[in-house]
């Protein structure tokens, strides 16, 4: 015997808004992954250049501003599919 799976008091349905949260944790996870091996990177190329701590540092500050903007042209993107699906009623 099937059971109809629409009546089942356990099933979770989700809302737009969830969709809207889990890309923007998703979004936060990609972000930070990338952001932290661009950190890694500098530091990593500042160790090998020979540089002491403080230009590492300022390395590392200049080589995330590009890693700042793609995470945040990232973000809107995501954000506005996100957005897009959820007033095109296709959800």
């Amino acid at each position: 015997m099937l059971v109809n799976a629409d009546n089942l008091p356990h099933e979770v349905r989700y809302t737009k808004t969830d969709a809207v949260i889990s890309a923007i944790g998703a979004t936060l996870l990609i972000v930070s992954e990338m952001l932290g091996a661009l950190v890694a990177f500098a530091w990593a190329v500042g160790s090998m250049l020979g540089l002491s701590e403080t230009p590492i540092v300022i390395f590392i500050c200049v080589m995330s501003v590009p890693g700042l903007v793609l995470s945040l042209t990232l973000t809107r993107r995501i954000l506005r599919v996100e957005h897009s699906l959820r007033d095109s009623g296709n959800f």
